[in-house]
């Protein structure tokens, strides 16, 4: 075989050929001028690249300033609602969701569809035998995220996962699938946490597994502090959720949601590196060292149908164990705890912060049950609890809704806790709506109360409360007083039966309580149903039944009912009025009534003011008013008392009347637009003990004579109708020849000088018998604060003889009789005396004169002599 080559060419052949790479030459070279051109105008122009074409954390620039854009949008739209809840409903899209859990499913949508590998931890050589140490198998299988890691039934020894961002973790279910800490695993370590605690993940799903932190390795380890030793610790995380996941025997926390330190004070952005947008769902927590399920520093969290029950309390010392089932703790937010069960711990569920660090602030307890946890359910800031604490400046808004207590225990782990449904501590702004404690009735709960409201807290609301069997404690509700006090306290609608000695007690120094429609029924074994140091507070409906004593007030007993008591300016079937002190009332008016001073009333009247401290307007009208302290106006049109700083004026049963007397009664009547003194008609002066009057005084038929009080010379007590005459000045019974002086009388419509209240020389009087007067300074002392005022005013001099002590009045004495001196009085006759007859005396006794028109004249007789008596009676007419 040999082989024949062409070895002359003919060119025309491949003229064809030459033509088209010249001009594919000429087509290439004006494309890279072209882009040549490009570039350099590229280089140069101000705008080189759109928005669109620049990325920055899988984002591009455009989408994140549309977004940015948006979110500013809402803020803005949604002022009226938190800033931070308003803007977590905002996706990273820039779309708003009307509610923060839609967006968490949002989120979790976006993780589903993320997911660039789907794999099964088995074929990366995991075993799952409780044996081999499978950590690289989930190492390699988890790489850098974007992982759906199915995790098969089996024990799967490991030394700590560490989740990277975008990662779903799903076993077979709690029980089934468990990773259990290697041997060799230090004790600071997590089963699980997140891989960047500096720049923090995103979505991380976790689901179907038994985390077992395996304290009983190396013989034994515990947790060694910080937010290490648990099993589940998300740090730094936004947009997480934990599904059927179960917590074994924690060092510290069976699951922590938290920033990556702890020690973020109270005015600092605290929330910055933890936890935001977490779903706890379906979970268990058991045998752990500090708390079952617990956030700090995290916002946004969710936790909901878990148990955490039976802790271990290793992680602190014995007899001092705070374990609680669920703890909001230091500095977290915006945290909803719903329909979850928590037993045998110390604390229930708590919220709470340390002394240095933020308090919890937004919880929301809903649907829960604590049984036999030793307080319930305990909300309180450390270090802000004694009188000599600072105010907690972060503890703010905790809601309670539809929770249960159960039979709260003591608990070794913490021996000196004393056992509680529910304790508030320091906390402000805290709503229990519908809450049920039920205690064991044989059990010693050793003199405690059930509710605790305490140490500094304010505006607290407790409504829908049911309480029964805690036979054994001290008081039900219980209000702690004095200098650590509580105060602002709403109860309403409380119903206890066949519980605590005492069912509600209400502490010193509480000033501001409402207590409304409340039933206390007690088997009969109760002390008070209702106990309250003071009697400041608002009461309105409240009921006790088997209570030795309803209630006691202020130190007064009232065995049968509870008072109502209204507290604070009161007004009560009024159309219109104003109240406008605490201490002031207006009922059953019209016409814009005031009640303007301290200690004033306005009552079944119209368009009046009682202005002056301590005063009054009852059924008046008119635009009447009192200016003065202690003033009153009663049954009056258009009256007035006058005088800012004068005290004591009253005026009834008047029209356009002024009083400006001090310590005064005034009536009167008159047709003038504005009041006046000079309408005044009668006048009671307490002051001198002065009565005047512009009109007569009149009498009924049984009192027709006028009367003095003389003393017998004697010492003794003349009978009446005797005729009396002086020697000197006391009187003796007259006989004939005397000058008659008067009759002792017992129809005196008016009777002088008594001396009722005191000694007759109790006063200096001048030498015609008139009172001397000087200025004296007397002392107001103000029944509500103690304060002293005084009052300059002119007084009677008294003598320095006189000494206040019991005084007889002249009419409690036998040797003052009452002589009747002018007007028709009865008197004594012998047997010569007839209808009109003239008198004159006969051993006292009137016999008949032969002076006709001399002495007096019996005007008709009223008795016939009778022998036996030895005398009869006649009416005569004496002046």
């Amino acid at each position: 075989m040999s082989f024949n080559l062409i070895k002359n060419y003919d060119p025309t052949k491949n003229a064809k050929l030459l033509a088209e790479l010249d001009q594919n030459a000429r087509y290439t070279e004006s494309a890279l001028n072209q882009l040549l051109g490009e570039i350099r105008t590229h280089v140069l122009t101000k705008k080189a690249h759109d928005a669109r074409d620049i990325f920055f954390d899988d984002d591009s620039v455009y989408n994140r300033i549309v977004n940015t854009n948006k979110r500013i949008n809402n803020l803005i739209l949604n002022t009226a609602e938190l800033a931070e809840v308003v803007d977590g409903r905002l996706d990273t899209e820039g779309e708003l969701h009307p509610l923060l859990k839609d967006r968490l499913d949002k989120e979790y949508n976006k993780l589903k569809n993320r997911i660039d590998r789907v794999v099964n931890v088995k074929d990366f050589g995991a075993v799952g035998d409780g044996v081999t140490d499978d950590s690289e198998a989930f190492k390699r299988a988890l790489g850098n995220g974007r992982v759906r890691l199915l995790v098969p039934a089996g024990t799967y020894i490991v030394r700590g996962l560490k989740l990277p961002s975008w990662t779903y973790l799903i076993g077979d279910g709690k029980g089934l699938t468990i990773l259990k800490l290697h041997e060799e695993t230090p004790a600071g370590e997590w089963v699980i946490t997140n891989n960047d605690y500096l720049n923090g993940n995103r979505n991380i799903f976790i689901q179907g597994l038994s985390l077992d932190w395996n304290p009983d390795r190396q013989g034994g380890v515990g947790a060694v502090g910080g937010q290490k030793s648990s099993c589940l610790t998300l740090a730094k995380v936004s947009y997480g959720w934990i599904k059927d996941v179960e917590a074994i025997n924690a060092g510290l926390h069976g699951i922590d949601i938290t920033a990556p330190q702890y020690n973020h004070a109270a005015d600092t952005a605290y929330t910055k590196d933890g936890c935001r947008y977490i779903w706890i769902d379906n979970c268990l927590s058991y045998g752990y060292g500090d708390d079952g399920i617990t956030t700090h520093y995290s916002e946004f969290v969710f936790i909901s149908n878990s148990f955490c029950l039976n802790p271990s309390g290793k992680a602190h010392e014995d007899g001092v164990s705070n374990s609680n089932g669920i703890e909001i703790d230091d500095g977290s937010k915006h945290v909803w705890v719903t329909n979850n069960f928590t037993s045998e711990n110390i604390r229930g569920v708590e919220v709470k912060a340390h002394t240095d660090w933020p308090a919890s602030q937004d919880v929301h307890i809903i649907g829960h049950i604590s049984y036999k946890d030793c307080r319930s359910y305990d909300f309180r800031h450390i270090g802000h609890h004694e009188a000599n604490d600072p105010i907690s400046t972060t503890a703010f808004d905790v809601t309670v809704t539809d929770c249960t207590a159960l039979e709260p225990v003591f608990n070794g782990l913490y021996a000196d806790l004393s056992p509680r449904a529910l304790v508030v501590s320091a906390y402000r702004n805290v709503t229990i709506n519908g809450f049920t404690a039920i205690g064991d009735p044989t059990y010693d709960y050793k003199n405690n109360p059930v509710i605790a409201i305490q140490y500094k807290t304010r505006n607290i609301s407790l409504n829908s409360i049911n309480i029964r069997g805690f036979k054994k404690a001290s008081t039900d509700i219980a209000l702690i007083g004095g200098d650590q006090k509580t105060d602002n306290i709403n109860i309403s609608n409380v119903q206890i039966f066949n519980s605590a000695p005492e069912g509600m007690g209400i502490g010193s120094a509480i000033y501001t309580v409402n207590l409304s429609n409340i039933s206390m029924i007690n088997d009969g074994s109760g002390t008070n149903g209702l106990g309250s140091v003071n009697s400041q507070n608002s009461i309105i409906g409240v009921y006790a039944e088997g209570y030795a004593n309803a209630a006691v007030i202020a130190g007064i007993a009232y065995k049968t009912f509870v008072p109502n008591n209204i507290s604070k300016g009161t007004r009560v079937a009024s159309s219109s009025g104003q109240v406008l002190t605490e201490t002031s009332f207006i009922a059953a008016s019209t016409s814009d009534c005031k009640a303007s001073g301290n200690k004033t009333a306005v009552i079944a009247s119209s368009s009046s003011e009682a202005a002056g401290e301590g005063s009054t307007i009852i059924a008046s009208s008119g635009g009447s008013k009192t200016e003065g302290g202690r003033d009153a106006i009663i049954g009056s049109n258009n009256s007035k008392t006058s005088g800012v700083d004068e005290n004591g004026k009253i005026i009834m049963a008047s029209n356009a009347v002024l009083n400006n007397n001090n310590y005064s009664v005034r009536g009167g009547y008159g047709d003038s637009a504005s009041p006046t003194a000079a309408n005044t008609k009668w006048e009671l002066d307490s002051m001198n003990g002065n009565i005047k009057g512009a009109g007569s005084i009149t009498g009924s038929s049984s009192f027709s004579d006028y009367a003095e009080y003389f003393e017998s010379v004697d010492g003794k007590a003349i009978k009446s109708g005797t005729i009396v005459t002086l020697e000197n000045e006391k009187i003796k019974a007259a006989v004939e020849g005397d000058h008659m002086l008067g009759v002792i009388s017992e129809t005196a419509g008016v009777v002088l000088g008594e001396m009722t209240f005191h000694w007759k020389n109790r006063y200096i009087l001048n030498e015609f018998g008139g009172l001397i007067y000087e200025e004296r300074t007397i002392d107001i002392i103000n029944d509500d604060t103690g304060e002293v005022t005084q009052e300059v005013r002119m007084m009677p001099k008294e003598n320095p003889e006189w000494v206040d002590g019991d005084y007889l009045s002249r009419e409690e004495r036998p040797e003052w009789n009452i002589v009747g001196l002018l007007g028709q009085v009865y008197v004594r006759i012998d047997n010569t005396v007839e209808a009109g007859d003239y008198l004159k005396p006969h051993e006292g006794i009137a016999t008949r004169s032969e002076d006709f028109g001399q002495g007096w004249r019996a005007m008709k007789i009223t008795t016939k002599y009778d022998p036996d008596k030895g005398y009869g009676i006649a009416l005569c007419f004496i002046r």
